[in-house]
């Protein structure tokens, strides 16, 4: 007797955001930002603003005119240790969300995957403090670190495991307190990060949604486009570890061109193209990458997903954070039938694409 194979359908999803949102102008307050800002050569770089109005702006203004320009971000959501407290309770607040969507207690999990690189314990891992806090102590689960493309890397695992029938219900959950490990004095890399997380539930026993097929993931290492300095053996009285974010032109046209790549090798995978998809949900590091991806695929009528205004990087969490947006309809209504395109790219320079089947539309 044969029987066909499990499918991966999405069940649930779920996002939880710090109440705390810092944007540009109490950003500026900070004074390891004042002292490393050139107000006047980011005033003279300011475009599409008057001479006059540019030179009649405060410090705090250039600054914020200079971010949004440079990066599209005008807030960003921060966690606050006494109120949020950790990045393993932001995921367990993300999962018992996705599990309320799909209807689900969460002791029917079978696995919690969780992609995270700020975890509070590397010795319990995340994924055991996440079973704990969700009061399933004795679940299996593990943790990865794919930076930004996490989350699609650690659906990819949920997908096989589900398929591969190893398990029924899986909760695929990313969290990350960047801004406890941004380097705030220096402003180019101060104004892109921020917290939160994001969560889905992958299950053999129907859903809403679908994985079509096999979520396509590769990496082309490089450090230079992301590390953490200051991680190695730490000597005392060593300033705790920050982020070192590289920048310009190539790593703008290498991001765009990766989540454009590995989309397309996602679709390959599936029986669609372009035409046949409705959205699209990206990582989003930079407004000038999320506009990019628009311009390179150019197909009329398909969404691209942007929450980088409110949000900031929010590393592997953007793109749960925004397709949970998206199938709650807070950026429009999608068809009865939908299929969503997710990508995205990480420190490492991992990346990873991945085809979602939607039905049932979105809450009016």
């Amino acid at each position: 007797m044969t029987t066909s194979a499990p499918q991966a359908f999405v069940a649930g999803s779920g996002r939880y955001l710090p109440e705390q949102s810092v944007d540009n102008f109490k950003l500026y307050e900070m004074d390891s930002i004042r002292r490393a800002f050139d107000v006047d050569a980011a005033r003279g770089s300011l475009r599409g603003i008057e001479p006059e109005e540019a030179a009649a702006l405060t410090a705090a203004g250039v600054f914020d005119r200079w971010s949004v320009q440079v990066t599209g971000i005008r807030e960003r959501r921060v966690m606050d240790p006494a109120v949020d407290r950790c990045p393993e309770w932001m995921c367990a607040e993300a999962g018992r969300a996705a599990l309320a969507d799909a209807g689900m207690e969460a002791s029917e999990l079978d696995l919690l995957l969780v992609a995270s690189l700020t975890e509070r314990d590397i010795v319990p891992n995340a994924a055991c403090t996440v079973g704990d806090m969700l009061s399933i102590p004795n679940a299996p689960g593990f943790v990865l670190n794919a930076a930004c493309a996490g989350f699609v890397y650690a659906l990819a695992a949920g997908y096989a495991f589900v398929t591969s029938g190893s398990a029924r219900n899986v909760l695929v959950v990313s969290g990350d307190f960047l801004t406890g490990i941004t380097d705030y004095s220096d402003p180019k890399t101060a104004v892109l990060f921020g917290d939160g997380a994001g969560a889905a539930v992958l299950s053999s026993e129907g859903g809403r949604g679908r994985v079509l097929a096999a979520p396509y993931t590769t990496a082309d290492y490089s450090p230079k486009h992301l590390n953490l300095t200051g991680q190695a053996a730490m000597l005392p009285g060593d300033a705790v570890p920050k982020l070192s974010m590289g920048g310009g032109p190539n790593v703008l046209r290498n991001a765009i061109k990766s989540m454009v790549g590995v989309a397309e090798r996602a679709l390959e995978r599936t029986d669609l193209g372009w035409e046949d998809i409705a959205a699209v949900v990206p990582h989003q590091a930079n407004r000038r990458i999320t506009a990019g991806i628009e311009k390179a695929l150019g197909h009329p009528g398909l969404r691209v997903v942007d929450v980088i205004e409110t949000y900031g990087n929010v590393s592997a969490s953007t793109v749960p954070i925004a397709l949970d947006e998206l199938l709650k309809g807070l950026h429009g209504p999608l068809p009865e039938a939908a299929n969503i395109v997710l990508t995205a790219v990480g420190g490492g320079y991992t990346s990873g694409g991945a085809v979602i089947e939607w039905s049932g539309g979105t809450p009016a």
